[in-house]
């Protein structure tokens, strides 16, 4: 996650298991925005998503003497009172509602218990509202300093520093040597381009309380949060030697052992502090890291699960555990913490860049592609979400969306992404391969679109050919209107060798029309001898004319029989047959 390395702000809000009992039992939660409680830092990887690293804040959980522990949800049985060398600033004495320097709540049966527990759950929903509940509880009472520190946490979370500031001055009223209101005032004063006054603050709650463990724990946290690690130890080292079990100096030792490399160290510092507040979510955010970083992520799993289960409006948590889940296989419950974390930081990119992951892991890549383009509207520079662009459009089909357009998009992307050099040597030859490989098939696909359109161009004009030529064809074998057809000759049949052709039938008789009666004088006609067939032609005779309808001469009478020679002959007698 981006987070401001100097947003050192720890929201104490008390659980209803802790506010039961009345005394020094731990009972605040620290809520974060980016700091006081270790919110792991994070860098990108080489996929665009973040890891979580060791915190580099400067926050810590609580001031042992504070409302900054968490409740201990995991135990069965309330802490043993937390020691403290400091002294109420009110004259060493209780309040007469039970408030002290170990006893930062009201005890149970007063009004103002009743309506910090209110202000604590309004808290949960909505910050800028708690404001106004903090403040009301903490003037029911003389001496409630925890409250008007929830007050000033809960207005800096809503974006109102001026509140804030005021609030947390309110706090140091009360009590000046208050560890937690000094170290989130110090670092709003330097956010707010007054670091000079900051330093001025700090150095005054050391010479005013200088065997107080409050204003050593806020300079450790200062000098963690301007990664000073010698001078982050030095401090933790002064506040635990006036309290010896500050759980939040415990947790600055650790993130300095963490940040030194120091990982077992980091790892057993982290240890004692749970021990003492085993339901504290931040210090289960901060073992996480550790084990992450001991290459230990079954374990780092369970821990950041943890940290997100019993601060569920903890980003860090929701981001830790997310990933965390995603490595080891879980996209589906991995995108629930990320639509939490997305919900808890709508303004953050790497929470939409994050999102983005676990839905393409999901294979929802239409909402994955609109989860990183947002992370681009909310932050230019979250380069990442371009590379995670450019392998989604290289992998993924889109609904709507064209192959070669997609693959061009990818190709942009992460060029774009590979000449912003922000990418190391390796991962750039990375880049360029996967470019490289997309342009190749960016262009093998261009040809084998050539190739079918040409394909389907040529098989378009073979079929209007096609049709062309039987539209033509009829018109070509079709007679003129009114001629009247001629059929085709029936194709001469050779019998087979050895076989004797069968006779043709014999044709229809002829009928010839009667002749014109004769002109007077003209002699009788002579009837054909017996055994001639009517048709031929008698002995030494001239041949008869045929008769045609039409009354024209045919071109084809056969010389020797004056027949028409297209008309069938008449059969020839079978041999032996008499005459």
């Amino acid at each position: 996650m981006n987070t401001n390395l100097c947003g050192l702000l720890a929201m104490a809000l008390a659980l209803l298991s802790a506010c039961a009992t009345p005394g020094p039992t731990p009972g605040a939660v620290a809520m974060t925005d980016g700091a006081v409680g270790g919110a792991a830092s994070a860098s990108p990887d080489a996929s665009g998503s973040t890891s979580p690293s060791p915190p580099t804040d400067g926050a810590a959980p609580a001031d042992a003497a504070a409302p900054a522990a968490e409740p201990a949800a995991l135990s069965s049985t309330p802490p043993a009172p937390v020691a403290s060398a400091s002294a109420p600033a009110r004259a060493g004495d209780r309040t007469d509602d039970g408030i002290d320097d170990e006893n930062w709540l009201p005890r149970s049966d007063t009004p103002a218990f009743a309506a910090f527990q209110t202000a604590v759950e309004m808290a949960r929903r909505e910050p800028g509202a708690a404001v106004g509940a903090f403040v009301e509880a903490a003037r029911k009472t003389s001496g409630f300093y925890a409250a008007w520190f929830n007050a000033g946490a809960a207005a800096e979370q809503a974006g109102r520093p001026g509140d804030a500031e005021a609030h947390y001055r309110k706090a140091l009223e009360v009590r000046g040597d208050y560890g937690l209101a000094l170290a989130n005032l110090a670092a709003l004063l330097g956010r707010t381009g007054r670091d000079d006054e900051a330093t001025q603050l700090l150095d005054d709650a050391l010479r005013r309380y200088p065997e107080k463990a409050g204003p050593h724990l806020a300079t450790a946290l200062r000098a963690l949060a301007r990664t000073d690690l010698a001078g982050a130890e030095a401090s933790a080292r002064s506040a635990m030697k006036f309290d010896e079990r500050n759980v939040a100096a415990m947790s600055v030792m650790s993130r300095v052992f963490h940040a030194q490399g120091r990982l077992d160290t980091a790892r057993f510092a982290i240890d004692n502090a749970l021990a003492l507040e085993p339901g504290n979510a931040l210090l289960h955010l901060e073992r996480g890291s550790i084990l992450l970083a001991q290459q230990d992520g079954k374990d780092a799993l369970v821990a950041f699960e943890r940290a997100a289960r019993l601060r569920p409006t903890l980003a860090e948590a929701q981001e830790a555990y997310g990933l965390s889940l995603l490595d080891h296989g879980f996209p589906v419950d991995a995108e629930r913490a990320f639509q939490a974390l997305v919900a808890l930081e709508p303004r953050l990119g790497s929470a939409q860049l994050h999102l983005g992951n676990a839905l393409r892991a999901n294979k929802k890549y239409p909402e994955a592609e609109a989860a990183y383009r947002r992370a681009l509207e909310l932050d230019p520079a979250l380069e990442g979400a371009r590379f995670n662009l450019g392998v989604l459009y290289i992998d993924n089909a889109l609904p709507g969306v064209d192959e070669l357009g997609r693959l061009q998009r990818a190709v942009d992307e992460l060029k774009t992404y590979r000449d912003k050099g922000v990418v190391d040597v390796a991962l750039k030859k990375r880049v360029d391969e996967y470019i490289d490989a997309t342009e190749k098939r960016i262009a093998k696909e261009r040809k084998r679109r050539e190739r079918e359109e040409k394909r389907k161009a040529d098989e378009a004009r073979k079929a209007a050919d096609e049709a062309a030529k039987a539209k033509e064809a009829p018109a070509a074998t079709s007679p003129a209107p009114g001629v009247e057809s001629t059929p085709a000759p029936a194709p001469e049949v050779t019998p087979a060798p050895g076989v004797e052709a069968a006779p043709a039938p014999a044709p229809a008789p002829e009928v010839v029309p009667p002749p014109a009666s004769a002109p007077e004088g003209a002699p009788p006609e002579t009837p054909a001898p017996e055994g001639i067939p009517p048709s031929a032609p008698a002995a030494e005779a001239a041949p008869a004319s045929p008769v045609w309808s039409s009354g024209a001469q045919p071109d084809s009478l056969d010389p020797m029989t004056g027949r028409d020679a297209t008309r069938p002959s008449p059969p020839s007698p079978l041999p032996g047959a008499k005459p």
